[in-house]
Protein backbone atom coordinates (compact mmCIF):
# COMPACT_ATOMS: atom_id res chain seq x y z
CA UNK A 1 0.00 0.00 0.00
CA UNK A 2 2.86 2.65 0.64
CA UNK A 3 4.55 1.58 -2.45
CA UNK A 4 1.64 2.48 -4.19
CA UNK A 5 1.32 5.78 -2.31
CA UNK A 6 4.73 6.68 -3.01
CA UNK A 7 4.39 5.19 -6.84
CA UNK A 8 0.72 8.01 -7.25
CA UNK A 9 3.32 10.95 -5.37
CA UNK A 10 6.00 10.46 -7.80
CA UNK A 11 3.76 10.55 -10.89
CA UNK A 12 1.81 13.72 -9.45
CA UNK A 13 5.58 15.51 -8.64
CA UNK A 14 6.55 14.30 -12.74
CA UNK A 15 3.24 16.28 -13.68
CA UNK A 16 3.83 18.96 -11.55
CA UNK A 17 7.05 19.57 -12.86
CA UNK A 18 6.14 18.89 -16.26
CA UNK A 19 3.74 21.33 -15.86
CA UNK A 20 5.77 24.34 -14.25
CA UNK A 21 8.23 23.76 -17.52
CA UNK A 22 5.85 24.22 -20.00
CA UNK A 23 4.66 27.74 -18.36
CA UNK A 24 8.41 28.08 -18.27
CA UNK A 25 8.46 27.70 -22.13
CA UNK A 26 4.92 29.16 -23.07
CA UNK A 27 6.22 32.67 -23.61
CA UNK A 28 8.58 31.81 -26.35
CA UNK A 29 5.93 29.68 -28.28
CA UNK A 30 5.55 31.83 -31.34
CA UNK A 31 1.54 32.56 -31.75
CA UNK A 32 -0.12 31.07 -34.32
CA UNK A 33 -3.93 31.17 -35.10
CA UNK A 34 -6.10 28.77 -37.18
CA UNK A 35 -4.21 28.71 -40.54
CA UNK A 36 -0.95 29.51 -39.28
CA UNK A 37 -0.49 33.39 -38.87
CA UNK A 38 2.50 34.51 -36.76
CA UNK A 39 1.91 37.41 -34.75
CA UNK A 40 5.41 39.01 -34.45
CA UNK A 41 6.59 40.89 -31.31
CA UNK A 42 10.31 41.31 -31.39
CA UNK A 43 12.10 42.27 -28.32
CA UNK A 44 13.39 45.95 -28.46
CA UNK A 45 10.26 46.73 -30.13
CA UNK A 46 7.17 48.99 -29.70
CA UNK A 47 4.56 48.54 -27.92
CA UNK A 48 1.14 48.89 -29.74
CA UNK A 49 -1.53 51.10 -27.79
CA UNK A 50 -4.77 49.77 -29.65
CA UNK A 51 -6.06 46.91 -31.34
CA UNK A 52 -3.81 45.90 -33.48
CA UNK A 53 -0.09 44.13 -33.55
CA UNK A 54 3.20 44.67 -35.10
CA UNK A 55 3.19 42.48 -37.82
CA UNK A 56 2.68 39.41 -38.67
CA UNK A 57 4.04 36.22 -40.97
CA UNK A 58 2.26 35.04 -43.43
CA UNK A 59 4.06 31.69 -45.52
CA UNK A 60 6.62 34.10 -47.08
CA UNK A 61 5.73 37.15 -46.26
CA UNK A 62 5.98 39.49 -43.78
CA UNK A 63 3.22 42.21 -43.33
CA UNK A 64 4.16 44.88 -41.03
CA UNK A 65 1.85 47.88 -39.40
CA UNK A 66 1.76 51.32 -40.11
CA UNK A 67 4.84 52.68 -38.43
CA UNK A 68 5.89 55.94 -36.89
CA UNK A 69 8.50 57.37 -35.10
CA UNK A 70 8.17 56.31 -31.42
CA UNK A 71 11.03 55.48 -29.73
CA UNK A 72 10.64 51.73 -28.11
CA UNK A 73 12.55 52.89 -25.30
CA UNK A 74 9.89 54.98 -24.13
CA UNK A 75 7.50 54.64 -26.21
CA UNK A 76 7.02 58.02 -26.96
CA UNK A 77 7.32 60.06 -30.17
CA UNK A 78 10.78 61.51 -31.54
CA UNK A 79 10.82 65.31 -31.32
CA UNK A 80 12.41 66.13 -34.28
CA UNK A 81 11.03 65.85 -37.55
CA UNK A 82 14.03 63.99 -39.66
CA UNK A 83 14.69 61.61 -36.47
CA UNK A 84 10.91 60.85 -35.98
CA UNK A 85 11.18 59.71 -39.96
CA UNK A 86 14.46 57.48 -39.28
CA UNK A 87 12.66 55.71 -36.31
CA UNK A 88 9.98 54.88 -38.10
CA UNK A 89 11.87 53.17 -40.75
CA UNK A 90 13.58 51.52 -38.21
CA UNK A 91 11.28 50.46 -36.10
CA UNK A 92 9.70 48.65 -39.83
CA UNK A 93 13.18 47.27 -40.48
CA UNK A 94 13.45 45.75 -36.69
CA UNK A 95 10.54 43.64 -37.43
CA UNK A 96 11.06 42.90 -40.52
CA UNK A 97 14.61 41.24 -39.51
CA UNK A 98 13.30 39.51 -36.49
CA UNK A 99 11.86 36.96 -39.37
CA UNK A 100 15.05 36.85 -41.70
CA UNK A 101 14.22 40.15 -43.74
CA UNK A 102 15.99 43.23 -44.83
CA UNK A 103 15.01 46.31 -46.14
CA UNK A 104 16.37 45.10 -49.14
CA UNK A 105 13.62 41.92 -49.39
CA UNK A 106 10.45 44.97 -49.11
CA UNK A 107 8.08 44.12 -51.72
CA UNK A 108 5.88 47.31 -51.47
CA UNK A 109 5.94 50.29 -49.13
CA UNK A 110 3.14 52.75 -48.12
CA UNK A 111 4.32 56.42 -46.92
CA UNK A 112 1.76 58.66 -45.48
CA UNK A 113 2.46 62.10 -44.74
CA UNK A 114 0.63 65.24 -43.58
CA UNK A 115 2.53 67.66 -45.85
CA UNK A 116 4.04 66.30 -49.09
CA UNK A 117 6.39 69.35 -49.77
CA UNK A 118 7.84 68.63 -46.20
CA UNK A 119 8.16 66.21 -45.71
CA UNK A 120 8.76 64.03 -49.00
CA UNK A 121 12.37 65.03 -48.96
CA UNK A 122 12.76 64.02 -45.69
CA UNK A 123 11.57 60.23 -46.58
CA UNK A 124 13.63 59.96 -49.51
CA UNK A 125 16.72 61.29 -47.88
CA UNK A 126 16.17 58.55 -44.80
CA UNK A 127 15.51 56.35 -47.55
CA UNK A 128 18.87 57.19 -49.44
CA UNK A 129 20.46 56.60 -46.00
CA UNK A 130 19.46 53.18 -45.23
CA UNK A 131 18.80 51.81 -48.81
CA UNK A 132 22.35 53.03 -49.87
CA UNK A 133 22.38 53.12 -53.82
CA UNK A 134 19.28 50.78 -53.98
CA UNK A 135 17.69 48.92 -55.73
CA UNK A 136 14.73 50.94 -53.83
CA UNK A 137 11.22 49.44 -52.81
CA UNK A 138 7.93 49.91 -54.76
CA UNK A 139 6.57 53.32 -53.01
CA UNK A 140 3.54 55.13 -53.13
CA UNK A 141 3.49 58.19 -51.11
CA UNK A 142 0.20 60.41 -50.13
CA UNK A 143 -0.62 63.13 -48.26
CA UNK A 144 -3.45 62.65 -45.71
CA UNK A 145 -5.46 64.36 -43.51
CA UNK A 146 -4.32 63.32 -40.15
CA UNK A 147 -2.65 60.24 -38.66
CA UNK A 148 -2.80 58.50 -35.04
CA UNK A 149 -1.37 61.34 -32.69
CA UNK A 150 -1.39 63.99 -34.98
CA UNK A 151 1.76 62.58 -36.51
CA UNK A 152 3.65 63.31 -39.25
CA UNK A 153 4.37 60.10 -41.44
CA UNK A 154 3.58 56.81 -41.15
CA UNK A 155 5.11 53.67 -43.20
CA UNK A 156 3.23 50.26 -43.95
CA UNK A 157 5.55 47.89 -45.45
CA UNK A 158 5.67 44.04 -46.96
CA UNK A 159 8.73 41.85 -47.24
CA UNK A 160 9.78 38.81 -48.22
CA UNK A 161 11.54 36.26 -46.20
CA UNK A 162 10.96 32.54 -47.95
CA UNK A 163 10.53 29.79 -45.59
CA UNK A 164 12.51 27.52 -47.38
CA UNK A 165 15.52 29.55 -47.47
CA UNK A 166 18.28 29.39 -50.76
CA UNK A 167 21.43 28.23 -49.93
CA UNK A 168 23.74 31.53 -48.64
CA UNK A 169 24.41 33.84 -51.40
CA UNK A 170 22.52 32.21 -54.12
CA UNK A 171 20.48 35.17 -54.87
CA UNK A 172 23.49 37.52 -55.47
CA UNK A 173 24.46 35.58 -58.81
CA UNK A 174 21.90 38.30 -59.84
CA UNK A 175 22.21 41.76 -59.70
CA UNK A 176 18.97 42.65 -59.19
CA UNK A 177 17.93 40.24 -56.94
CA UNK A 178 17.68 41.21 -53.21
CA UNK A 179 19.46 38.87 -50.24
CA UNK A 180 16.09 36.68 -49.96
CA UNK A 181 15.09 36.78 -53.79
CA UNK A 182 13.06 40.11 -54.27
CA UNK A 183 13.69 40.74 -58.34
CA UNK A 184 13.27 44.45 -58.85
CA UNK A 185 11.16 45.27 -62.44
CA UNK A 186 12.31 47.91 -64.83
CA UNK A 187 11.21 47.08 -68.06
CA UNK A 188 11.60 48.44 -71.75
CA UNK A 189 9.43 50.98 -71.93
CA UNK A 190 8.22 51.79 -68.30
CA UNK A 191 8.46 55.44 -67.14
CA UNK A 192 11.74 56.40 -65.16
CA UNK A 193 11.44 56.77 -61.34
CA UNK A 194 12.35 60.09 -60.48
CA UNK A 195 13.34 59.39 -56.48
CA UNK A 196 14.22 56.61 -54.18
CA UNK A 197 10.95 53.93 -55.16
CA UNK A 198 11.59 52.06 -58.16
CA UNK A 199 8.68 50.68 -60.54
CA UNK A 200 7.67 47.22 -59.14
CA UNK A 201 8.92 44.18 -57.42
CA UNK A 202 8.44 40.39 -58.27
CA UNK A 203 8.86 37.88 -55.04
CA UNK A 204 7.30 34.24 -55.23
CA UNK A 205 4.38 34.15 -56.69
CA UNK A 206 3.11 38.26 -56.55
CA UNK A 207 3.69 41.03 -58.38
CA UNK A 208 3.82 44.49 -56.45
CA UNK A 209 3.36 47.80 -58.49
CA UNK A 210 4.49 50.61 -56.85
CA UNK A 211 1.77 53.58 -57.28
CA UNK A 212 1.43 54.52 -60.90
CA UNK A 213 0.46 57.87 -62.47
CA UNK A 214 -0.50 59.08 -65.72
CA UNK A 215 3.25 59.96 -66.87
CA UNK A 216 3.95 59.47 -70.53
CA UNK A 217 7.02 57.09 -70.93
CA UNK A 218 8.35 58.65 -73.85
CA UNK A 219 9.21 61.81 -72.11
CA UNK A 220 8.54 60.86 -68.49
CA UNK A 221 6.24 63.62 -68.27
CA UNK A 222 2.28 64.33 -66.74
CA UNK A 223 -0.05 63.71 -69.27
CA UNK A 224 -2.28 67.10 -69.92
CA UNK A 225 -5.86 65.88 -70.60
CA UNK A 226 -7.61 64.17 -67.35
CA UNK A 227 -9.06 60.97 -68.64
CA UNK A 228 -5.65 60.46 -70.47
CA UNK A 229 -4.19 60.49 -67.94
CA UNK A 230 -5.77 58.19 -65.70
CA UNK A 231 -5.62 56.06 -68.68
CA UNK A 232 -2.07 56.21 -68.90
CA UNK A 233 -1.85 55.51 -64.90
CA UNK A 234 -3.60 52.06 -65.46
CA UNK A 235 -1.33 51.61 -68.76
CA UNK A 236 1.75 51.95 -66.90
CA UNK A 237 0.86 49.67 -64.33
CA UNK A 238 -0.05 46.88 -66.83
CA UNK A 239 3.14 47.06 -68.61
CA UNK A 240 4.96 46.31 -65.52
CA UNK A 241 2.65 43.51 -64.68
CA UNK A 242 3.18 41.73 -68.05
CA UNK A 243 6.67 42.21 -67.90
CA UNK A 244 6.65 39.15 -65.45
CA UNK A 245 3.94 37.08 -67.25
CA UNK A 246 0.57 38.98 -65.23
CA UNK A 247 -2.43 40.93 -67.44
CA UNK A 248 -4.95 43.40 -65.89
CA UNK A 249 -7.55 40.12 -65.66
CA UNK A 250 -4.38 38.61 -62.65
CA UNK A 251 -4.62 41.85 -60.42
CA UNK A 252 -5.48 40.77 -56.63
CA UNK A 253 -5.91 44.03 -55.63
CA UNK A 254 -6.08 47.87 -56.29
CA UNK A 255 -5.68 51.33 -53.89
CA UNK A 256 -6.89 54.09 -56.19
CA UNK A 257 -5.61 57.83 -54.83
CA UNK A 258 -7.55 60.44 -56.25
CA UNK A 259 -7.62 63.77 -55.58
CA UNK A 260 -11.09 64.62 -56.13
CA UNK A 261 -13.66 61.84 -55.58
CA UNK A 262 -16.58 63.47 -57.85
CA UNK A 263 -14.35 64.07 -60.50
CA UNK A 264 -12.20 61.37 -61.10
CA UNK A 265 -13.80 58.15 -59.43
CA UNK A 266 -16.26 58.44 -62.98
CA UNK A 267 -12.85 58.33 -64.97
CA UNK A 268 -11.35 55.86 -63.29
CA UNK A 269 -14.37 53.72 -63.45
CA UNK A 270 -14.59 54.59 -67.15
CA UNK A 271 -11.29 53.41 -68.35
CA UNK A 272 -11.35 49.97 -66.34
CA UNK A 273 -14.51 49.10 -67.97
CA UNK A 274 -12.66 49.83 -71.48
CA UNK A 275 -9.33 48.26 -69.98
CA UNK A 276 -11.15 45.02 -68.44
CA UNK A 277 -14.32 44.88 -70.44
CA UNK A 278 -16.85 43.20 -68.46
CA UNK A 279 -14.30 42.10 -66.03
CA UNK A 280 -14.36 40.73 -63.74
CA UNK A 281 -12.76 43.33 -61.93
CA UNK A 282 -10.27 43.36 -58.83
CA UNK A 283 -10.76 44.15 -55.89
CA UNK A 284 -10.59 48.39 -55.14
CA UNK A 285 -10.31 50.56 -52.61
CA UNK A 286 -10.83 54.07 -53.80
CA UNK A 287 -10.16 57.16 -51.83
CA UNK A 288 -9.63 60.84 -51.66
CA UNK A 289 -6.76 62.06 -50.27
CA UNK A 290 -5.00 65.61 -49.73
CA UNK A 291 -2.34 65.52 -51.87
CA UNK A 292 -0.06 63.21 -54.46
CA UNK A 293 3.48 64.05 -55.33
CA UNK A 294 3.44 67.00 -58.52
CA UNK A 295 0.37 68.02 -57.20
CA UNK A 296 -1.19 64.89 -59.48
CA UNK A 297 -5.18 63.58 -59.53
CA UNK A 298 -4.56 59.94 -59.53
CA UNK A 299 -2.39 57.10 -58.34
CA UNK A 300 -2.57 53.50 -58.71
CA UNK A 301 -0.97 51.19 -56.65
CA UNK A 302 -1.64 47.38 -57.44
CA UNK A 303 -0.68 43.41 -56.61
CA UNK A 304 -0.73 40.63 -59.29
CA UNK A 305 -0.64 36.88 -59.22
CA UNK A 306 1.86 34.93 -61.49
CA UNK A 307 2.77 31.83 -60.03
CA UNK A 308 6.02 30.81 -60.58
CA UNK A 309 5.20 26.99 -61.28
CA UNK A 310 2.54 27.91 -63.93
CA UNK A 311 -0.40 25.85 -64.92
CA UNK A 312 -0.35 24.39 -68.65
CA UNK A 313 -1.52 27.28 -71.02
CA UNK A 314 -5.40 27.20 -70.30
CA UNK A 315 -5.54 25.45 -67.51
CA UNK A 316 -7.35 27.93 -65.42
CA UNK A 317 -9.75 28.55 -68.11
CA UNK A 318 -12.21 25.19 -66.82
CA UNK A 319 -13.34 27.61 -64.15
CA UNK A 320 -15.17 30.98 -65.54
CA UNK A 321 -13.93 32.71 -61.63
CA UNK A 322 -10.60 32.23 -62.89
CA UNK A 323 -7.88 34.57 -64.75
CA UNK A 324 -5.55 33.51 -67.00
CA UNK A 325 -3.13 32.75 -64.32
CA UNK A 326 -5.71 31.52 -61.53
CA UNK A 327 -6.79 34.31 -59.55
CA UNK A 328 -10.21 33.67 -58.48
CA UNK A 329 -12.92 36.97 -58.54
CA UNK A 330 -15.22 36.18 -54.81
CA UNK A 331 -18.79 36.61 -54.33
CA UNK A 332 -19.98 34.81 -51.20
CA UNK A 333 -23.82 34.36 -51.24
CA UNK A 334 -25.36 36.71 -48.51
CA UNK A 335 -22.48 39.44 -49.44
CA UNK A 336 -23.05 43.13 -50.75
CA UNK A 337 -23.38 43.73 -54.64
CA UNK A 338 -20.73 45.88 -56.17
CA UNK A 339 -21.40 48.93 -57.66
CA UNK A 340 -18.71 50.01 -60.18
CA UNK A 341 -15.98 48.18 -62.27
CA UNK A 342 -14.47 46.20 -58.75
CA UNK A 343 -15.16 43.26 -56.74
CA UNK A 344 -15.34 42.11 -53.59
CA UNK A 345 -12.64 39.68 -53.16
CA UNK A 346 -10.06 37.28 -55.04
CA UNK A 347 -8.37 34.68 -53.86
CA UNK A 348 -4.48 33.64 -55.54
CA UNK A 349 -2.53 31.27 -53.82
CA UNK A 350 -2.73 31.37 -50.50
CA UNK A 351 -3.78 34.57 -49.93
CA UNK A 352 -7.58 36.27 -49.64
CA UNK A 353 -7.59 40.32 -50.85
CA UNK A 354 -10.70 42.07 -49.58
CA UNK A 355 -11.60 44.98 -51.35
CA UNK A 356 -12.40 48.08 -49.18
CA UNK A 357 -15.23 46.95 -47.15
CA UNK A 358 -18.33 49.52 -46.01
CA UNK A 359 -21.17 49.41 -43.40
CA UNK A 360 -23.57 48.31 -46.11
CA UNK A 361 -26.36 46.33 -45.41
CA UNK A 362 -26.54 43.46 -47.60
CA UNK A 363 -30.14 42.83 -47.47
CA UNK A 364 -30.82 46.23 -48.92
CA UNK A 365 -27.41 47.15 -50.46
CA UNK A 366 -27.67 50.73 -48.59
CA UNK A 367 -25.31 52.13 -46.02
CA UNK A 368 -26.01 51.47 -42.03
CA UNK A 369 -27.18 54.91 -40.41
CA UNK A 370 -25.88 54.58 -37.44
CA UNK A 371 -22.21 55.47 -36.94
CA UNK A 372 -21.48 52.13 -34.75
CA UNK A 373 -23.54 49.87 -36.49
CA UNK A 374 -21.89 50.64 -39.62
CA UNK A 375 -18.33 50.04 -38.63
CA UNK A 376 -19.65 47.04 -36.83
CA UNK A 377 -20.64 45.91 -40.57
CA UNK A 378 -18.28 46.98 -42.41
CA UNK A 379 -15.26 44.84 -40.51
CA UNK A 380 -18.87 41.29 -41.00
CA UNK A 381 -18.63 42.32 -44.68
CA UNK A 382 -15.19 41.83 -44.95
CA UNK A 383 -15.37 38.81 -42.57
CA UNK A 384 -17.97 37.36 -44.99
CA UNK A 385 -15.91 37.59 -47.61
CA UNK A 386 -12.42 35.70 -45.94
CA UNK A 387 -14.73 33.17 -44.43
CA UNK A 388 -15.49 32.16 -47.81
CA UNK A 389 -12.49 30.81 -48.64
CA UNK A 390 -11.78 29.16 -45.24
CA UNK A 391 -10.22 32.44 -42.99
CA UNK A 392 -11.07 33.95 -40.08
CA UNK A 393 -10.74 37.46 -38.79
CA UNK A 394 -7.78 35.84 -36.79
CA UNK A 395 -6.33 34.63 -40.10
CA UNK A 396 -5.79 38.31 -41.00
CA UNK A 397 -2.48 39.05 -42.02
CA UNK A 398 -3.30 42.74 -42.45
CA UNK A 399 -5.83 45.42 -42.41
CA UNK A 400 -6.06 49.42 -43.58
CA UNK A 401 -8.95 51.26 -41.77
CA UNK A 402 -9.38 54.46 -43.72
CA UNK A 403 -11.60 57.01 -42.03
CA UNK A 404 -13.02 60.84 -42.31
CA UNK A 405 -12.57 61.83 -38.56
CA UNK A 406 -10.15 59.88 -36.90
CA UNK A 407 -10.84 61.34 -33.37
CA UNK A 408 -14.45 60.31 -34.06
CA UNK A 409 -14.48 56.89 -35.54
CA UNK A 410 -10.88 55.36 -34.35
CA UNK A 411 -12.35 54.62 -30.85
CA UNK A 412 -15.39 53.21 -32.70
CA UNK A 413 -12.85 51.31 -34.87
CA UNK A 414 -10.83 50.20 -31.78
CA UNK A 415 -14.05 49.33 -29.79
CA UNK A 416 -15.75 47.03 -32.77
CA UNK A 417 -12.16 45.41 -33.18
CA UNK A 418 -12.03 44.42 -29.51
CA UNK A 419 -15.71 42.68 -29.89
CA UNK A 420 -14.84 40.73 -33.21
CA UNK A 421 -11.09 39.83 -32.25
CA UNK A 422 -11.58 39.33 -28.35
CA UNK A 423 -8.10 39.81 -26.40
CA UNK A 424 -6.29 38.98 -29.67
CA UNK A 425 -3.78 38.93 -30.89
CA UNK A 426 -4.74 41.70 -33.23
CA UNK A 427 -4.00 42.00 -36.91
CA UNK A 428 -1.32 44.92 -38.30
CA UNK A 429 -3.15 48.00 -38.71
CA UNK A 430 -2.78 51.37 -40.53
CA UNK A 431 -5.43 53.79 -39.45
CA UNK A 432 -5.52 57.18 -41.35
CA UNK A 433 -7.82 60.01 -41.63
CA UNK A 434 -8.72 61.11 -45.42
CA UNK A 435 -10.39 63.60 -46.75
CA UNK A 436 -13.29 61.63 -48.80
CA UNK A 437 -14.90 58.00 -49.09
CA UNK A 438 -17.16 56.76 -51.54
CA UNK A 439 -20.67 58.34 -51.01
CA UNK A 440 -19.23 60.51 -48.43
CA UNK A 441 -19.10 57.67 -46.39
CA UNK A 442 -17.34 57.38 -42.62
CA UNK A 443 -15.25 54.33 -42.81
CA UNK A 444 -13.66 52.02 -45.00
CA UNK A 445 -11.74 48.73 -44.66
CA UNK A 446 -9.17 47.03 -46.27
CA UNK A 447 -7.60 43.75 -45.63
CA UNK A 448 -5.34 40.43 -47.02
CA UNK A 449 -6.03 37.16 -45.32
CA UNK A 450 -4.19 33.82 -45.21
CA UNK A 451 -6.09 30.77 -46.37
CA UNK A 452 -3.43 27.86 -47.71
CA UNK A 453 -4.23 25.61 -50.03
CA UNK A 454 -4.35 22.17 -49.34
Amino acid sequence: MFRKQSKIKNINKKGFLLFIAFLLVLPTISIAETNGVKTLSPEGAIEPTGTWDLGTRVGDFVYIAGMRGIDPETNELVEDPTERVRQAFKNMELIAESEGASLQDATRLVVYVTDMYRYRPIVNEIQEELWGDGPYPPRTIIEVDRLNQDDIVEVEGTFYAPEKKQPKGQWKKQEDLSPNGVKTLSPEGAIQPTGTWNLGTQAGDYIYVAGMRGIDPETNELVEDPTERVRQAFKNMELIAESEGASLQDATRLVVYVTDMYRYRPIVNEIQEELWGDGPYPPRTIIEVDRLNQDDIVEVEGTFYAPEKSQSKGQWKKQEDLSPNGVKTLSPEGAIQPTGTWNLGTQAGDKIYVAGMRGIDPETNTLVEEPEERVRQAFKNMELIAESEGASLQDAARIVVYVTDMYRYRPIVNQIQEELWGSGPYPPRTIVEVDRLNQDDIVEVEGTFYAPRK
